[in-house]
């Protein structure tokens, strides 16, 4: 079969990017490019290129292998210490591609680009919940609304549109991503059954018990599908979950099973504090299991845990309007998922068996 459509997926070695290449890789319709900053470690058919997307000239001497793209999908993300450098190079990079692509691809159609839980101002703190896409922004500036800003005024008038996403923490198989929950998760239950000692929640009494979502990262693929197809989502937002809501009261005794250790009750401290002499230790368990030679610091960002289970107030989306347009994926047991995470990290020996 003929592909009917280019992909061009920016992002690509990231949790997003690579469960989307892996995902499309198995759709004859699709034929993707990719751009990432570094070589992905895994396989995939995609063309891809490292280019610099903060570089105009450089996006612009690829215009002959950008000349087919239909379809982008934009994950791609640069962190800075301020949030105003943050939205000023994170649109300047959507900017600088989309121009580059429209310019050289006549049959450019949509972007579909990630948003998440900082559009409804999750990173500051509470939020309305269950928030819901029509939810009034917070106070700026924030980098996910100077890129629906652009793409609103820049695809006026024009042959193209786009549609934005918005996850939750996303779970999927990924390595050398800082915000992948699911492997700190399985990095942390594996120091447990190593060192000898129980699970426990590190997070405060009140985080055990709010409830909370995530987004599988295969999920997410087929509605970022679904969104680039479906001309009903052009110039609209959906929140895009797992379609469950939990708490991690019911989610740490799972892990902890398919563990075979024991999940006793939470203790708070800092995983950033608790995991600073452990580097050896995993050192120790690389070689005696014979596992991927990947360090600590590759598979789990501790201060990410620290405030992801430091959430005190529920942290849910609305996921409802996605289902009205017709997207009917999102009925994953998450907790089920989580050990399906931990399975697939064992079998390819990422964490130990």
């Amino acid at each position: 079969m003929t592909a009917k459509h280019t992909a061009l997926v920016l992002g690509a070695s990231g949790i997003i990017g690579r469960n989307l290449l892996e995902y499309l890789d198995q759709r004859e319709a699709w034929k993707v490019k990719a751009i990432a900053r570094r070589a992905p470690g895994f396989e995939t058919k995609a063309d891809l290129r490292s280019i610099d997307l903060l570089n105009p000239e450089a996006i612009a001497a690829a215009s002959d292998w950008l000349k087919d793209v239909t379809h982008i999908f934009y994950a791609a993300y640069q962190e800075h210490p301020n949030t105003a450098d943050q939205s000023k190079y994170n649109v300047g990079m959507l900017r600088n591609i989309v121009e580059a692509v429209e310019k050289a691809a006549g049959g450019f159609r949509h972007i579909t680009f990630i948003q998440g839980g900082k559009a409804y101002g999750a990173h500051l703190g509470m939020y309305k919940t269950p928030a819901k896409e029509t939810d009034p922004r917070h106070f700026g500036p924030n980098f996910y609304y100077g890129q629906e800003d652009y793409l609103r005024d820049a695809s006026k008038g024009k042959r193209w549109s786009w549609t934005s996403l918005r996850p939750d923490i996303v779970f999927g198989f990924a390595v050398g991503n800082p915000m992948n929950l699911g492997n700190l998760i399985a990095v942390y239950a594996s120091l447990c059954k190593e060192l000898g000692i129980p699970l426990r929640f590190p997070g405060s009494p009140k985080a055990w018990s709010i409830l909370a979502n995530v987004t599988d990262a295969t999920l997410f693929a087929k509605a970022m599908e679904w969104a680039a197809l479906n001309e009903a989502c052009y110039g609209e937002i959906f929140n895009i979950t797992n379609g469950d809501v939990f708490r991690w009261s019911q989610i740490f005794p799972k892990v902890a099973e398919s563990f075979g250790i024991a999940c006793v009750e939470p203790q708070t401290f800092s995983l950033t504090e608790a995991m600073q002499d452990k580097a050896e230790v995993w050192e120790r368990m690389v070689r005696k299991h014979g596992l991927a030679q990947h360090s600590l610091k590759e598979l789990a960002t501790w201060p990410f845990g620290d405030f992801i289970f430091n959430v005190e107030n529920d942290a849910f989306f609305d996921v409802n309007k996605a289902r009205r347009f017709g997207f009917h994926e999102m009925h994953l047991d998450t907790g089920e998922e989580l050990v399906k995470l931990m399975n697939r990290l064992k079998a390819r020996k990422i964490i130990p068996a």
